[in-house]
């Protein structure tokens, strides 16, 4: 019986392990779970039989142990399907059935963006779209775009090196605001993260400036608290406003919140294009350039951290400045937001 193990079940997905439960299409070969078959009724690749079509693997146990990745040049199992590195698809091998050219290769080099998905017959799929055509992928306006083809002037292999583990998704963005020349994609970590998602995208003027407005925008409930305790800091100070301008504060952190998240992902376009740039001019291309662009662009976690400490060493400073009321501010802050 031949060994399957390493490839996968064109239905589910999932690679094939040992010991599963697999059928052959008689036809043309195409192997299967029991449960996948039975759940389609018939093989995908019906339309092709009686055309020569045979089903080709991906892996062949003991004969192909690695995947080069196309744009970083990481070797990866054969299992994977996507680089470890960098994220990445990785190239299937040689196929002869008609749909393999759009299926191999990183998604930014695909004419008509990824595969559609395939579907037994008699569901209903969504169509995919056609070179040079818009349609209903994410909104995104598709075209053909090489490894080597630019986006705002950058080739598309140099902005995955610098994104990182995240290239698809950012590559997908950056090539819709191109095509588009708009600037606004709502970015939900952006909306909840606010700072920390900055700082974890390198992008430290954006992570300072927002802490900066967030911390401002909470002076009137650090007042609150200073009044609720106590402290001398505030005393014979007229606070009758506070109330309206916890409000106004509370209004302001919304807009902003709203702001970051619709504008995050060009802010974060702009500013990586801008040290691409700068790559470019000093370092050649090569694979120095792709090291260089691994090493500026990517993520933080030290930055978020250092960020996060900073926060927490603000609101342990809060805390001790409310002196021995502080119990009775903290609870009444507690009433407050039950309230």
């Amino acid at each position: 019986m031949a060994n399957y193990k390493g490839n996968h079940c064109p239905v589910c997905n999932e690679v094939f392990a040992e010991g599963d439960d697999i059928v052959v299409c008689p036809d043309c070969g195409t192997p299967y779970h029991r449960a996948c078959w039975f759940k389609t009724g018939v093989c995908i690749h019906k339309d092709l039989h009686g055309t020569g079509f045979e089903w080709k693997p991906d892996v062949v146990p003991g004969v192909d142990d690695t995947r080069v990745c196309p744009n970083c040049g990481t070797p990866n199992p054969a299992s994977e399907r996507y680089c470890g590195h960098c994220g990445v698809p990785l190239p299937l091998p040689d196929d002869t059935s008609p749909d393999s050219e759009q299926d191999q290769g990183p998604i930014y080099a695909r004419p008509n963006g990824p595969a559609p998905r395939r579907t037994a017959p008699g569901s209903n799929s969504g169509s995919s779209g056609t070179n040079g055509q818009a349609d209903s992928f994410g909104g995104m306006f598709r075209r053909e775009l090489g490894p080597d083809d630019p986006i705002d002037g950058i080739k598309a292999r140099d902005w995955a090196s610098y994104l990182g583990g995240s290239s698809l998704y950012y590559l997908l963005q950056f090539l819709r605001m191109d095509e588009t020349r708009r600037k606004t994609s709502v970015s939900f970590a952006a909306f909840f993260l606010g700072p920390v998602y900055f700082f974890y995208r390198k992008m430290w003027k954006a992570g300072v400036l927002f802490a900066v407005i967030s911390l401002a925008l909470t002076f009137p409930t650090v007042l609150a608290l200073l009044q609720a305790a106590g402290s001398p800091l505030v005393a014979g100070m007229s606070l009758g406003w506070l109330t309206t301008a916890s409000y106004v504060c509370a209004f302001l952190n919304w807009c902003q919140m709203f702001v970051r998240s619709l504008f995050a992902l060009y802010w974060y376009k702009k500013e990586s294009a801008r040290r691409i740039r700068e790559i470019y001019d000093r370092v050649p291309e090569g694979e120095a350039r792709s090291d260089a662009l691994i090493l500026r662009g990517g993520t933080s976690i030290a930055a978020v951290v250092v960020y996060l400490l900073v926060y927490m060493a603000l609101v342990i400073g809060l805390y001790w400045l409310m002196g021995p009321g502080r119990d009775a501010a903290v609870n009444a802050l507690m009433s407050a937001f039950v309230m």
